[in-house]
């Protein structure tokens, strides 16, 4: 493998998973801003490249031109979706009237919704040039040229669950797909990089140890489930509620919240127990001690954000860190267990 292609690579691929963790964050911040429909139509915003900066630049009946362009939209979607299987998705599509429910110009809303769409293509662009860069490693290693490209894949359904996003007003359901789809993208990119780590001795690692993290990742993709329900049913309460009664928000929200603040014991006791078990096996592996910290300190501090949403009525910055914070612990977790996936010498 040339010394020169897999430096270039590893740079790009690093670049790029940090990028999509920050992509990940700003779209929390979409959505605890209520900038999600900040631009009514994709990928476009307000039909131009460069969004505008005043209600006067847009037609008087703006609302009802971009609601018939949802309408229409959604007709085809819906069409296709019916010939897939799923004609109840379908069917709610055409019916839902809260879809063609348009807001009033926000020039903040839409600025925060149109950087994040800047965002998102600067990212697929890395994940493009993590792609070209693997080719010259095909021969040495054909799984990172096959990961890169699938990447390149994820992400260029994520743009286009992007669109339906915004095409049916937030639909719930698609925002969760939305969501877990970018995490695992991440593992994707995750894996790519460290396929090109250099692991000059191999070790025996116990299957519990091994099968313990990949319970571990599943747990973990399982919360952030359980986040983003909980992220739909707020958005819900938001707008039976208005702004003004943030402080019965999560009572509202019910059992959602009541599985998703339940299943942090859950995942706390699973990670004392992987923390132990690493403690134990590796007592002189610096990385992946500090990983293992790191991977409790994330969690602690997620909790932490937690407790203040609960306590101080969801403050508008907590959200943003929250999904960053579940973010940083999925990486965490899954870049250790790659790291003894790699390692272990029945590889």
């Amino acid at each position: 493998m040339s010394e020169k292609n897999t430096k270039h690579f590893r740079r790009m691929a690093l670049l790029t998973i940090w990028a999509t963790v920050f992509l990940i964050f700003v779209g929390g911040l979409v959505r605890s801003t209520g900038s999600g429909m900040g631009c009514p139509d994709w990928p476009k915003c307000f039909g131009q490249i460069v969004p505008p900066t005043d209600v006067k630049d847009l037609p008087e009946n703006y609302k009802d031109v971009y609601a018939e362009m949802r309408r229409q939209k959604n007709q085809r979607i819906s069409n296709r979706l019916e010939k897939m299987g799923f004609g109840e998705v379908a069917e709610k599509m055409r019916k839902d009237p809260s879809m063609y429910i348009e807001e009033d110009f926000n020039v903040t809303k839409t600025w925060i919704e149109y950087l994040n769409r800047l965002l998102g293509v600067l990212v697929g662009f890395f994940i493009f040039l993590t792609m070209l860069f693997s080719i010259p490693l095909r021969k040495v290693d054909w799984k990172i040229t096959a990961l890169s490209v699938a990447g390149f894949i994820l992400v260029g359904l994520e743009g286009w669950l992007g669109s339906i996003v915004v095409s049916t007003n937030l639909m719930p359901g698609i925002i969760s797909l939305h969501m877990i789809l970018a995490m695992f993208l991440l593992m994707v990119l995750i894996t790519v990089y460290l396929r090109t780590s250099k692991m000059n001795t191999k070790i025996k690692i116990p299957n519990s140890v091994i099968y313990f993290g990949v319970g571990l990742v599943v747990l973990v993709l399982i919360q952030i489930l359980l986040g983003t329900q909980v992220r739909e049913a707020i958005d819900k309460v938001h707008h039976e509620l208005g702004e003004q009664q943030r402080d019965v928000w999560l009572q509202r929200v019910g059992t959602p919240y009541i599985l998703h603040r339940g299943f942090y014991y859950v995942l706390t006791i699973a990670m004392l127990v992987w923390f132990s078990k690493l403690k134990t096996f590796f007592p002189q592996e610096k990385k992946i001690r500090w990983l293992s910290f790191s991977m409790l300190g994330f969690l602690g501090l997620e909790i932490l954000l937690g407790l203040s949403m609960h306590y101080f009525s969801i403050p508008p910055v907590a959200q943003p860190l929250h999904l960053l914070f579940s973010t940083l612990i999925l990486s965490n977790v899954y870049y250790l267990l790659s790291i003894l996936l790699r390692l272990n010498e029945t590889e």
